[in-house]
């Protein structure tokens, strides 16, 4: 039994950093560039602490309405670094995914 809930735990530690991988703007499939990752610290710590407390922050966001993630690169950014973002800049985003929909 205590190997099913630890194996469960590691896999959800997988999918969260996959997830918050891809809601950050990184690809699903191919993954963000390691050097990359390490152009934003702040949102690398944050993102690997989540993803170990992954139960706790899947509560939180489905309690919090399933907000979008705070976290992208900024439209114009020439750097490609992770930051986190205005509300503005959230809504211009969500916008264009349901376009892009």
């Amino acid at each position: 039994m205590g190997t099913a809930v630890g194996l469960a735990h590691v896999i959800g530690v997988v999918i969260a950093l996959w997830t918050f991988n891809g809601r950050a703007g990184g690809s699903f499939w191919h993954g963000m560039p390691p050097m990359l990752m390490l152009i934003s610290p702040e949102w690398l710590i944050v993102s690997v602490g989540k993803a170990f407390l992954w139960e706790v922050t899947l509560v939180v966001w489905l309690v919090g309405g399933r907000p979008s993630s705070p976290w992208g690169i900024r439209e114009n950014s020439r750097s490609g670094r992770i930051t986190r973002l205005s509300p503005a800049e959230r809504a211009a985003r969500d916008r264009a995914a349901v376009r892009a929909m």
